[in-house]
Protein backbone atom coordinates (compact mmCIF):
# COMPACT_ATOMS: atom_id res chain seq x y z
CA UNK A 1 0.00 0.00 0.00
CA UNK A 2 2.59 2.31 0.85
CA UNK A 3 4.61 1.74 -2.35
CA UNK A 4 1.03 2.28 -4.49
CA UNK A 5 0.19 5.69 -2.53
CA UNK A 6 3.70 6.99 -3.58
CA UNK A 7 3.13 5.94 -6.90
CA UNK A 8 -0.44 7.72 -7.12
CA UNK A 9 1.00 10.94 -5.22
CA UNK A 10 4.28 11.07 -7.75
CA UNK A 11 1.74 10.50 -10.88
CA UNK A 12 -0.20 13.33 -9.91
CA UNK A 13 1.81 15.61 -8.78
CA UNK A 14 3.98 15.47 -12.00
CA UNK A 15 1.30 16.00 -14.15
CA UNK A 16 -0.39 18.29 -12.17
CA UNK A 17 2.91 20.35 -11.75
CA UNK A 18 3.94 20.10 -15.57
CA UNK A 19 0.14 21.69 -16.77
CA UNK A 20 1.45 24.27 -13.58
CA UNK A 21 4.22 25.28 -14.53
CA UNK A 22 3.49 25.85 -18.13
CA UNK A 23 0.76 28.00 -17.75
CA UNK A 24 2.98 29.92 -15.32
CA UNK A 25 5.35 30.26 -17.20
CA UNK A 26 2.97 31.58 -19.72
CA UNK A 27 1.69 34.33 -17.65
CA UNK A 28 5.41 34.82 -16.44
CA UNK A 29 6.07 35.43 -20.17
CA UNK A 30 3.36 37.94 -20.50
CA UNK A 31 4.11 39.49 -16.96
CA UNK A 32 7.36 40.32 -19.03
CA UNK A 33 6.12 41.59 -22.14
CA UNK A 34 3.73 43.62 -20.71
CA UNK A 35 4.99 45.10 -18.07
CA UNK A 36 8.83 46.46 -17.45
CA UNK A 37 11.38 44.43 -15.53
CA UNK A 38 11.24 46.74 -12.36
CA UNK A 39 7.47 45.68 -12.05
CA UNK A 40 9.50 41.92 -12.16
CA UNK A 41 11.70 43.57 -9.21
CA UNK A 42 8.95 44.36 -7.22
CA UNK A 43 7.60 40.76 -7.97
CA UNK A 44 10.70 38.92 -6.74
CA UNK A 45 11.76 41.37 -4.03
CA UNK A 46 8.04 41.15 -1.99
CA UNK A 47 8.16 37.55 -2.77
CA UNK A 48 11.41 36.53 -1.03
CA UNK A 49 10.51 39.31 1.91
CA UNK A 50 7.20 37.27 2.08
CA UNK A 51 9.30 34.06 2.36
CA UNK A 52 11.12 35.88 5.34
CA UNK A 53 8.03 36.38 7.46
CA UNK A 54 6.97 32.66 6.82
CA UNK A 55 9.08 31.49 9.53
CA UNK A 56 6.68 32.55 11.90
CA UNK A 57 4.65 29.28 11.13
CA UNK A 58 7.08 28.27 13.65
CA UNK A 59 7.44 24.87 12.08
CA UNK A 60 4.40 23.72 13.78
CA UNK A 61 3.59 22.40 10.35
CA UNK A 62 6.53 19.65 10.21
CA UNK A 63 6.37 18.78 13.97
CA UNK A 64 2.89 18.27 13.74
CA UNK A 65 2.89 15.72 10.39
CA UNK A 66 5.77 13.96 12.64
CA UNK A 67 3.47 13.44 15.50
CA UNK A 68 0.38 12.19 13.30
CA UNK A 69 2.22 9.66 11.24
CA UNK A 70 1.61 7.34 13.76
CA UNK A 71 -1.79 7.68 14.79
CA UNK A 72 -2.83 7.96 11.81
CA UNK A 73 -1.73 4.50 10.75
CA UNK A 74 -2.68 2.75 13.56
CA UNK A 75 -6.32 4.76 13.14
CA UNK A 76 -6.11 6.70 16.56
CA UNK A 77 -8.70 9.15 15.58
CA UNK A 78 -9.07 10.47 18.95
CA UNK A 79 -5.14 11.40 19.16
CA UNK A 80 -5.43 13.06 15.61
CA UNK A 81 -8.63 15.32 16.26
CA UNK A 82 -6.30 16.50 19.95
CA UNK A 83 -3.77 17.31 16.87
CA UNK A 84 -5.86 18.99 14.78
CA UNK A 85 -7.45 20.85 17.73
CA UNK A 86 -4.14 22.17 18.69
CA UNK A 87 -3.09 22.88 15.06
CA UNK A 88 -6.46 24.73 13.82
CA UNK A 89 -5.46 27.17 17.34
CA UNK A 90 -1.74 27.68 16.28
CA UNK A 91 -2.64 28.62 12.86
CA UNK A 92 -4.99 30.86 13.38
CA UNK A 93 -2.36 32.72 16.02
CA UNK A 94 0.26 32.52 13.02
CA UNK A 95 -2.17 33.98 10.66
CA UNK A 96 -2.56 37.20 12.41
CA UNK A 97 0.82 37.18 13.56
CA UNK A 98 2.56 37.34 10.10
CA UNK A 99 -0.06 39.92 9.18
CA UNK A 100 0.62 42.64 11.74
CA UNK A 101 4.27 41.36 11.56
CA UNK A 102 4.36 42.61 8.37
CA UNK A 103 2.82 45.76 8.64
CA UNK A 104 5.30 46.78 11.29
CA UNK A 105 7.70 46.15 8.37
CA UNK A 106 5.90 49.50 6.09
CA UNK A 107 8.13 51.87 7.35
CA UNK A 108 10.98 50.33 6.00
CA UNK A 109 10.41 49.31 2.77
CA UNK A 110 12.43 52.25 0.92
CA UNK A 111 15.24 50.97 2.40
CA UNK A 112 15.23 47.81 0.90
CA UNK A 113 14.84 49.47 -2.91
CA UNK A 114 18.32 50.85 -4.24
CA UNK A 115 16.67 53.66 -5.51
CA UNK A 116 13.12 55.16 -5.92
CA UNK A 117 9.95 54.01 -7.60
CA UNK A 118 6.97 56.21 -8.63
CA UNK A 119 5.59 52.52 -10.81
CA UNK A 120 3.06 51.91 -8.03
CA UNK A 121 2.53 52.61 -3.89
CA UNK A 122 5.00 49.84 -2.87
CA UNK A 123 3.37 50.06 0.29
CA UNK A 124 -0.40 48.87 -1.23
CA UNK A 125 1.32 46.45 -3.20
CA UNK A 126 3.01 45.10 0.02
CA UNK A 127 -0.36 44.60 1.76
CA UNK A 128 -1.79 42.57 -0.77
CA UNK A 129 1.75 40.37 -1.31
CA UNK A 130 1.07 40.19 2.85
CA UNK A 131 -2.66 39.05 2.55
CA UNK A 132 -2.10 36.69 0.24
CA UNK A 133 0.49 34.60 2.80
CA UNK A 134 -1.66 35.38 5.76
CA UNK A 135 -4.68 33.88 4.46
CA UNK A 136 -2.37 30.56 3.64
CA UNK A 137 -2.89 30.36 7.71
CA UNK A 138 -6.87 31.12 7.55
CA UNK A 139 -9.68 29.32 6.58
CA UNK A 140 -9.41 25.83 7.37
CA UNK A 141 -5.67 25.22 6.18
CA UNK A 142 -5.02 22.86 8.68
CA UNK A 143 -7.29 19.86 7.51
CA UNK A 144 -4.36 19.19 4.69
CA UNK A 145 -2.41 17.69 7.57
CA UNK A 146 -5.11 14.72 7.62
CA UNK A 147 -4.83 14.31 4.09
CA UNK A 148 -0.99 14.33 4.14
CA UNK A 149 -0.07 12.01 7.29
CA UNK A 150 -2.39 9.74 5.63
CA UNK A 151 -0.45 9.80 2.43
CA UNK A 152 -3.41 11.32 0.43
CA UNK A 153 -1.38 14.04 -0.43
CA UNK A 154 -2.62 13.68 -4.32
CA UNK A 155 -5.76 15.19 -3.01
CA UNK A 156 -3.97 18.61 -1.95
CA UNK A 157 -2.41 18.47 -4.72
CA UNK A 158 -5.17 18.17 -7.09
CA UNK A 159 -7.37 20.93 -5.59
CA UNK A 160 -4.20 23.32 -6.07
CA UNK A 161 -3.53 22.67 -9.34
CA UNK A 162 -7.22 23.74 -10.41
CA UNK A 163 -7.20 26.79 -8.16
CA UNK A 164 -3.98 27.60 -9.36
CA UNK A 165 -4.94 27.01 -12.97
CA UNK A 166 -7.84 29.11 -12.53
CA UNK A 167 -5.98 32.13 -10.90
CA UNK A 168 -3.22 32.16 -13.30
CA UNK A 169 -6.40 32.06 -16.35
CA UNK A 170 -7.43 35.19 -14.22
CA UNK A 171 -4.02 37.02 -13.84
CA UNK A 172 -3.40 36.56 -17.76
CA UNK A 173 -6.64 38.20 -18.62
CA UNK A 174 -5.93 40.58 -16.05
CA UNK A 175 -2.40 41.38 -17.77
CA UNK A 176 -4.14 41.42 -21.24
CA UNK A 177 -6.86 43.38 -20.64
CA UNK A 178 -5.44 46.29 -18.34
CA UNK A 179 -2.40 46.84 -20.09
CA UNK A 180 -2.43 50.44 -21.36
CA UNK A 181 -2.56 51.10 -17.00
CA UNK A 182 0.14 49.05 -15.94
CA UNK A 183 -0.52 50.47 -12.28
CA UNK A 184 -3.55 48.91 -11.61
CA UNK A 185 -2.66 45.56 -13.63
CA UNK A 186 -0.59 45.22 -11.27
CA UNK A 187 -2.59 45.98 -8.09
CA UNK A 188 -5.41 43.28 -9.31
CA UNK A 189 -2.37 40.73 -10.41
CA UNK A 190 -1.20 40.66 -6.89
CA UNK A 191 -4.62 40.75 -5.56
CA UNK A 192 -5.47 37.29 -6.93
CA UNK A 193 -2.89 35.69 -4.87
CA UNK A 194 -5.09 36.11 -2.04
CA UNK A 195 -8.41 34.64 -3.49
CA UNK A 196 -6.48 31.94 -4.90
CA UNK A 197 -5.21 30.53 -1.64
CA UNK A 198 -8.70 31.40 0.51
CA UNK A 199 -10.24 29.38 -2.68
CA UNK A 200 -7.23 26.32 -1.64
CA UNK A 201 -8.00 26.01 1.58
CA UNK A 202 -12.43 26.25 1.00
CA UNK A 203 -11.51 23.42 -1.55
CA UNK A 204 -9.57 20.98 0.68
CA UNK A 205 -11.73 21.36 3.83
CA UNK A 206 -14.90 20.06 1.83
CA UNK A 207 -12.77 17.67 0.30
CA UNK A 208 -11.15 16.06 4.11
CA UNK A 209 -14.84 16.79 5.69
CA UNK A 210 -16.48 14.07 2.67
CA UNK A 211 -13.42 11.41 3.30
CA UNK A 212 -13.56 11.66 7.06
CA UNK A 213 -16.47 12.54 8.42
CA UNK A 214 -14.84 12.33 11.86
CA UNK A 215 -13.39 15.25 11.57
CA UNK A 216 -16.38 17.05 11.34
CA UNK A 217 -16.39 16.92 15.35
CA UNK A 218 -14.19 19.72 16.74
CA UNK A 219 -15.12 18.58 20.25
CA UNK A 220 -11.41 16.74 20.92
CA UNK A 221 -9.71 16.48 24.43
CA UNK A 222 -6.79 18.72 24.38
CA UNK A 223 -3.20 16.81 24.61
CA UNK A 224 -1.80 15.56 27.88
CA UNK A 225 0.68 17.69 29.27
CA UNK A 226 3.76 15.10 28.69
CA UNK A 227 2.69 15.12 24.87
CA UNK A 228 2.22 18.68 25.06
CA UNK A 229 5.96 19.30 26.19
CA UNK A 230 6.87 17.08 23.93
CA UNK A 231 5.47 18.21 20.83
CA UNK A 232 6.28 21.94 21.61
CA UNK A 233 10.17 21.07 22.08
CA UNK A 234 10.23 19.60 18.71
CA UNK A 235 8.34 23.40 17.52
CA UNK A 236 11.41 25.22 19.35
CA UNK A 237 13.78 22.87 17.00
CA UNK A 238 11.70 23.43 13.35
CA UNK A 239 11.19 26.95 14.80
CA UNK A 240 14.90 27.66 14.62
CA UNK A 241 15.26 26.01 11.61
CA UNK A 242 12.70 27.22 9.74
CA UNK A 243 13.31 30.97 10.75
CA UNK A 244 17.17 30.25 9.39
CA UNK A 245 15.93 28.41 6.52
CA UNK A 246 13.39 30.82 5.39
CA UNK A 247 16.47 33.65 5.82
CA UNK A 248 18.34 31.22 3.74
CA UNK A 249 15.91 31.03 0.98
CA UNK A 250 14.55 34.57 0.73
CA UNK A 251 17.73 36.58 1.36
CA UNK A 252 19.11 36.73 -1.73
CA UNK A 253 16.39 38.78 -3.48
CA UNK A 254 16.11 41.44 -0.54
CA UNK A 255 20.63 41.75 -0.89
CA UNK A 256 20.40 41.99 -4.34
CA UNK A 257 17.72 45.00 -4.42
CA UNK A 258 19.61 47.02 -1.54
CA UNK A 259 22.89 46.96 -3.10
CA UNK A 260 22.79 46.51 -6.71
CA UNK A 261 19.01 47.12 -8.00
CA UNK A 262 15.08 46.28 -8.53
CA UNK A 263 16.31 45.77 -12.16
CA UNK A 264 18.85 42.95 -10.95
CA UNK A 265 16.66 41.56 -8.96
CA UNK A 266 14.42 41.05 -12.30
CA UNK A 267 16.98 39.46 -14.51
CA UNK A 268 17.89 37.58 -11.21
CA UNK A 269 14.33 36.29 -10.40
CA UNK A 270 14.16 34.74 -14.13
CA UNK A 271 16.67 32.65 -13.25
CA UNK A 272 15.30 31.61 -10.54
CA UNK A 273 11.92 31.13 -11.32
CA UNK A 274 13.09 28.65 -13.70
CA UNK A 275 14.45 26.70 -11.04
CA UNK A 276 11.28 27.37 -8.90
CA UNK A 277 9.80 25.40 -12.02
CA UNK A 278 11.60 22.61 -11.44
CA UNK A 279 11.84 22.21 -7.93
CA UNK A 280 8.46 21.97 -7.62
CA UNK A 281 8.30 19.39 -10.34
CA UNK A 282 10.81 17.27 -8.12
CA UNK A 283 9.24 18.21 -5.22
CA UNK A 284 5.97 16.76 -6.55
CA UNK A 285 8.34 13.38 -7.12
CA UNK A 286 9.85 13.23 -3.84
CA UNK A 287 7.54 15.26 -1.49
CA UNK A 288 4.96 12.47 -3.01
CA UNK A 289 6.78 9.70 -0.92
CA UNK A 290 7.33 11.89 2.45
CA UNK A 291 4.68 10.04 4.10
CA UNK A 292 5.15 6.61 2.65
CA UNK A 293 8.48 7.65 4.15
CA UNK A 294 7.74 9.34 7.25
CA UNK A 295 5.11 5.53 8.03
CA UNK A 296 8.12 3.18 6.89
CA UNK A 297 10.44 4.69 10.02
CA UNK A 298 7.71 4.18 12.42
CA UNK A 299 6.98 1.08 11.88
CA UNK A 300 9.96 -1.05 10.01
CA UNK A 301 13.42 -2.54 10.90
CA UNK A 302 16.35 -0.88 11.10
CA UNK A 303 17.87 -2.94 7.74
CA UNK A 304 14.92 -2.07 5.93
CA UNK A 305 15.02 1.73 6.61
CA UNK A 306 18.94 1.88 5.59
CA UNK A 307 18.45 -0.03 2.40
CA UNK A 308 15.74 2.36 1.27
CA UNK A 309 17.82 5.55 2.44
CA UNK A 310 20.64 3.68 0.44
CA UNK A 311 17.87 3.55 -2.79
CA UNK A 312 16.52 7.39 -2.15
CA UNK A 313 20.40 8.44 -2.41
CA UNK A 314 21.13 6.91 -5.56
CA UNK A 315 18.00 8.45 -7.01
CA UNK A 316 18.67 11.81 -6.00
CA UNK A 317 21.95 11.73 -7.27
CA UNK A 318 20.73 10.55 -10.58
CA UNK A 319 17.71 12.83 -10.52
CA UNK A 320 19.70 16.32 -9.33
CA UNK A 321 22.90 15.59 -11.27
CA UNK A 322 20.80 15.27 -14.91
CA UNK A 323 19.16 18.73 -13.59
CA UNK A 324 22.07 20.20 -12.65
CA UNK A 325 23.93 19.70 -15.96
CA UNK A 326 20.85 20.79 -17.89
CA UNK A 327 21.07 23.94 -15.81
CA UNK A 328 24.31 24.59 -16.81
CA UNK A 329 24.37 24.18 -20.58
CA UNK A 330 20.48 25.25 -21.06
CA UNK A 331 20.16 28.57 -18.87
CA UNK A 332 21.32 31.08 -21.03
CA UNK A 333 20.62 28.81 -24.11
CA UNK A 334 16.70 29.11 -23.16
CA UNK A 335 16.79 32.62 -22.32
CA UNK A 336 18.54 34.33 -25.27
CA UNK A 337 17.78 31.85 -27.75
CA UNK A 338 14.24 30.74 -27.37
CA UNK A 339 12.67 32.75 -24.74
CA UNK A 340 13.47 36.03 -24.39
CA UNK A 341 15.70 36.30 -27.11
CA UNK A 342 17.69 39.18 -25.43
CA UNK A 343 21.12 39.26 -24.26
CA UNK A 344 19.99 42.23 -21.74
CA UNK A 345 18.42 39.03 -19.24
CA UNK A 346 21.54 37.05 -19.01
CA UNK A 347 23.72 36.70 -16.15
CA UNK A 348 27.21 36.39 -16.21
CA UNK A 349 28.74 32.65 -16.79
CA UNK A 350 30.23 32.57 -12.79
CA UNK A 351 27.24 33.98 -11.43
CA UNK A 352 24.99 31.10 -13.66
CA UNK A 353 27.54 28.37 -12.17
CA UNK A 354 26.74 29.26 -8.60
CA UNK A 355 23.23 29.37 -8.87
CA UNK A 356 23.03 25.54 -10.55
CA UNK A 357 25.81 24.42 -7.98
CA UNK A 358 23.87 25.52 -4.88
CA UNK A 359 20.79 23.89 -6.62
CA UNK A 360 23.09 20.23 -6.89
CA UNK A 361 24.63 21.06 -3.28
CA UNK A 362 21.12 20.63 -1.82
CA UNK A 363 19.73 18.44 -4.44
CA UNK A 364 21.91 15.84 -3.11
CA UNK A 365 21.48 16.36 0.77
CA UNK A 366 17.57 15.84 0.29
CA UNK A 367 17.98 12.27 1.27
CA UNK A 368 19.15 13.65 4.68
CA UNK A 369 16.57 16.02 4.88
CA UNK A 370 13.88 13.59 4.67
CA UNK A 371 15.06 10.86 7.27
CA UNK A 372 15.40 13.56 9.29
CA UNK A 373 12.45 15.68 9.02
CA UNK A 374 10.44 12.56 9.51
CA UNK A 375 12.22 11.46 12.23
CA UNK A 376 11.24 14.22 13.99
CA UNK A 377 15.28 15.58 14.16
CA UNK A 378 14.28 19.29 14.85
CA UNK A 379 15.16 19.67 18.15
CA UNK A 380 19.24 18.41 17.49
CA UNK A 381 19.42 20.51 14.12
CA UNK A 382 18.54 24.23 15.69
CA UNK A 383 22.48 25.50 16.29
CA UNK A 384 23.58 24.32 12.84
CA UNK A 385 20.10 26.32 11.03
CA UNK A 386 21.21 29.49 13.14
CA UNK A 387 25.01 29.09 12.18
CA UNK A 388 24.15 28.83 8.45
CA UNK A 389 21.95 31.82 8.20
CA UNK A 390 24.63 34.04 10.26
CA UNK A 391 26.59 32.95 7.44
CA UNK A 392 24.77 33.35 4.66
CA UNK A 393 23.74 37.04 5.42
CA UNK A 394 26.88 38.00 6.71
CA UNK A 395 29.20 37.07 3.79
CA UNK A 396 25.70 37.83 1.23
CA UNK A 397 25.83 41.43 2.54
CA UNK A 398 29.65 42.03 2.89
CA UNK A 399 30.31 39.88 -0.38
CA UNK A 400 27.49 42.12 -2.21
CA UNK A 401 27.96 45.53 -0.92
CA UNK A 402 30.92 46.09 0.81
CA UNK A 403 33.40 43.77 -1.35
CA UNK A 404 31.37 44.88 -4.62
CA UNK A 405 30.80 41.26 -5.74
CA UNK A 406 27.13 42.19 -6.61
CA UNK A 407 24.93 38.82 -7.14
CA UNK A 408 28.12 36.72 -7.24
CA UNK A 409 28.32 37.86 -3.29
CA UNK A 410 24.70 37.11 -2.46
CA UNK A 411 25.19 33.53 -4.21
CA UNK A 412 28.90 32.91 -2.61
CA UNK A 413 26.74 34.00 1.17
CA UNK A 414 24.44 31.05 0.19
CA UNK A 415 26.90 28.46 -0.92
CA UNK A 416 28.44 28.82 2.75
CA UNK A 417 25.78 28.10 4.54
CA UNK A 418 24.91 25.41 2.09
CA UNK A 419 28.32 23.89 3.30
CA UNK A 420 27.79 23.79 7.03
CA UNK A 421 24.24 21.62 6.55
CA UNK A 422 26.41 19.15 4.28
CA UNK A 423 28.87 19.22 7.23
CA UNK A 424 26.55 18.53 10.14
CA UNK A 425 23.09 17.01 9.11
CA UNK A 426 24.84 13.66 7.79
CA UNK A 427 25.99 12.79 10.91
CA UNK A 428 23.11 13.79 12.74
CA UNK A 429 20.91 11.32 10.75
CA UNK A 430 23.03 8.26 10.66
CA UNK A 431 23.54 8.46 14.42
CA UNK A 432 20.15 8.88 15.17
CA UNK A 433 18.75 6.54 13.35
CA UNK A 434 20.86 4.03 11.92
CA UNK A 435 23.37 4.46 14.74
CA UNK A 436 26.71 4.52 13.34
CA UNK A 437 28.92 7.50 11.99
CA UNK A 438 28.29 8.81 7.82
CA UNK A 439 31.80 7.92 6.84
CA UNK A 440 30.20 6.11 4.05
CA UNK A 441 27.43 9.17 2.97
CA UNK A 442 30.11 11.39 2.81
CA UNK A 443 32.46 8.93 0.53
CA UNK A 444 28.91 8.25 -1.66
CA UNK A 445 28.56 12.37 -1.31
CA UNK A 446 31.75 13.33 -2.69
CA UNK A 447 31.74 10.58 -5.65
CA UNK A 448 28.49 11.16 -6.63
CA UNK A 449 29.69 14.86 -6.66
CA UNK A 450 32.72 14.44 -8.59
CA UNK A 451 31.12 12.26 -11.30
CA UNK A 452 28.19 14.88 -11.76
CA UNK A 453 31.05 17.39 -12.32
CA UNK A 454 32.98 15.66 -14.34
CA UNK A 455 29.80 14.78 -16.77
CA UNK A 456 28.51 18.21 -16.64
CA UNK A 457 32.58 19.53 -18.02
CA UNK A 458 32.06 16.88 -20.78
CA UNK A 459 28.66 18.25 -21.87
CA UNK A 460 29.73 21.71 -21.59
CA UNK A 461 32.92 20.70 -24.04
CA UNK A 462 30.64 18.74 -26.00
CA UNK A 463 27.99 22.08 -26.64
CA UNK A 464 31.03 24.80 -27.23
CA UNK A 465 30.39 24.22 -31.17
CA UNK A 466 26.53 25.10 -30.35
CA UNK A 467 27.68 28.26 -28.45
CA UNK A 468 25.82 30.89 -30.61
CA UNK A 469 21.77 31.64 -28.96
CA UNK A 470 19.78 30.32 -31.72
CA UNK A 471 16.72 27.64 -31.60
CA UNK A 472 18.40 25.08 -33.10
CA UNK A 473 21.63 25.43 -31.07
CA UNK A 474 19.80 25.21 -27.77
CA UNK A 475 17.60 21.89 -29.45
CA UNK A 476 21.43 20.29 -29.95
CA UNK A 477 21.89 21.06 -26.79
CA UNK A 478 19.19 19.35 -25.53
CA UNK A 479 20.19 16.53 -27.02
CA UNK A 480 23.63 16.46 -25.69
CA UNK A 481 21.74 16.48 -21.60
CA UNK A 482 19.50 13.90 -22.72
CA UNK A 483 22.49 11.62 -24.35
CA UNK A 484 25.51 11.93 -22.60
CA UNK A 485 24.72 11.75 -18.55
CA UNK A 486 22.13 8.78 -18.97
CA UNK A 487 23.73 7.33 -21.15
CA UNK A 488 27.31 6.83 -19.51
CA UNK A 489 25.57 6.74 -16.31
CA UNK A 490 23.27 3.30 -17.61
CA UNK A 491 26.57 2.20 -18.39
CA UNK A 492 27.70 2.39 -15.14
CA UNK A 493 25.38 2.00 -13.03
CA UNK A 494 22.87 -0.74 -14.97
CA UNK A 495 24.41 -3.63 -12.81
CA UNK A 496 23.80 -2.16 -9.30
CA UNK A 497 21.28 -3.36 -7.26
CA UNK A 498 19.83 -0.09 -6.46
CA UNK A 499 19.34 1.06 -10.33
CA UNK A 500 17.88 -2.80 -10.93
CA UNK A 501 15.23 -1.90 -7.78
CA UNK A 502 14.17 1.29 -9.17
CA UNK A 503 14.12 -0.25 -12.98
CA UNK A 504 11.89 -3.31 -11.27
CA UNK A 505 9.61 -1.26 -9.17
CA UNK A 506 9.02 1.23 -12.39
CA UNK A 507 8.55 -2.06 -14.46
CA UNK A 508 5.81 -3.67 -11.85
CA UNK A 509 3.97 -0.55 -11.94
CA UNK A 510 4.08 0.04 -15.31
CA UNK A 511 2.56 -3.53 -16.15
CA UNK A 512 0.34 -2.70 -13.01
CA UNK A 513 -1.08 0.46 -15.04
CA UNK A 514 -1.94 -1.51 -18.67
CA UNK A 515 -3.52 -4.00 -17.27
CA UNK A 516 -5.96 -2.05 -15.47
CA UNK A 517 -5.98 0.19 -19.02
CA UNK A 518 -6.75 -3.08 -20.50
CA UNK A 519 -9.37 -4.08 -18.04
CA UNK A 520 -8.00 -7.47 -17.02
CA UNK A 521 -8.23 -7.17 -13.28
CA UNK A 522 -6.65 -4.98 -10.58
CA UNK A 523 -2.98 -5.93 -9.54
CA UNK A 524 -2.08 -6.49 -5.75
CA UNK A 525 -1.44 -3.68 -3.71
CA UNK A 526 2.60 -3.85 -3.17
CA UNK A 527 3.76 -2.90 0.92
CA UNK A 528 7.29 -2.20 0.13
Amino acid sequence: MRVTNSIRNIVTGVFGQVLNMLVNFVVRTVFIATLSEAYLGINGLFTSLLTILSFMELGIGGALYYAMYKPMAERDLEKVQSLLRLYRAAYRIIGFAMFFAGLAMLPFLSYLVRGSTDLVDLRLVFVLYLLESATSYWFFAYYSAVLYTDQKNYVIALIHYVASLVTMAARLVILLSLRGTPGLCFYCYSAMGVVANILKNLLVRARVRKLYPWTRDNRADPLPREEKRAFFKNVVGTCTNKICKTLNDGIDNTIISAYVGLSAVGVYSNYLALKIYVNRFLSAIFSAMTASIGDLCAVESQEKKESFFRTLQFTYFWVYGFCAICFWTLYNAFIAGVWLRDTRWLLPDRDVFLIVFNFLLLGLTEDVSKYRDVNGLYWQTKYRYVLSSLLNVGLSIFLTGPAGLGITGALLGTTASILVLICYDPILVYRAVFHRGAGSYYRTYLGNLALILATGGLVHGLCLPFSDYTVGNFLARVGMCLAVPNGLWYLLYRKDPRFTYLRNVFLRLLRGGLRRVRGKGTPPETTG
